[in-house]
């Protein structure tokens, strides 16, 4: 009996062992990819005429893959799925092209789905497109009013040839209008924050 109490002992300490050895991701029931399994590397992107993006990537082991899906974001945190492409059997090197990418900021990566349940994200990597269609403002030259239209959180600085601050206003959005009759005739900088990426941008306003 003693030498049996002894087995249990043992096997029930092994077996706590392996149980605070199993990642969080394996605990809760989903499949993590070793380390040693990296079926997607290389990615890279390249902007074609301002208007598109073009994503190379490489699948060491494409049989082994269900699907994989592109992924895109604008803040690093959030990402969408912009498109799911099945793999086939032959072949190293994919590609996929955003049409319709948006203008600034761009972040992208993709998310393998193998046949056995793993799941696994290659890097991220940016593009960035001149021009920003998210933020405009106008008339320009002003006189008394500036409108300006927003899709994004942002806070805004006006600034006068020396660097210095105008007029400031925090946290707009949408439609917004700006008194700045105050203001002398002269060449401004506005200083865009925008809230929701982290970019700052600066852009001329000429007062009449």
């Amino acid at each position: 009996m003693l030498i049996c109490l002894v087995s249990l002992s043992s096997y029930l300490c092994v077996a706590q062992e392996s149980s605070a050895g199993i990642p969080p991701e394996e605990a809760a029931g989903t499949v993590a990819v070793p380390d040693s399994a990296l079926y997607l590397t290389d990615l890279v992107s390249a902007i074609k005429d301002n208007a598109k993006v073009i994503l190379n990537w490489r699948m060491v082991n494409s049989t082994a893959a269900e699907f994989v899906a592109v992924e895109r974001s604008c803040n690093g945190r959030d990402f969408e799925t912009v498109a799911v492409l099945k793999q086939s059997a032959t072949g190293i090197w994919y590609e996929w092209i955003d049409d319709a990418p948006a203008k600034g900021r761009n972040l992208y990566r993709i998310r393998f789905a193998g046949k056995q349940g793993a799941t696994q994200y290659s890097k991220t990597v940016p593009a960035i497109l001149a021009g920003d269609i998210s933020f405009r403002f106008y008339p320009n030259p002003v006189d008394n009013i500036l409108i300006i239209r927003s899709e994004f959180p942002f806070d805004i600085q006006i600034m006068d040839g020396n660097g210095k601050v105008r007029i400031t206003q925090n946290k707009l959005q949408g439609l917004q209008t700006l008194h700045v009759a105050s203001l002398e005739k002269g060449m401004y900088l506005l200083r865009i924050n925008n809230l929701t990426t982290g970019i700052v941008s600066l852009e001329r306003l000429l007062k009449n």
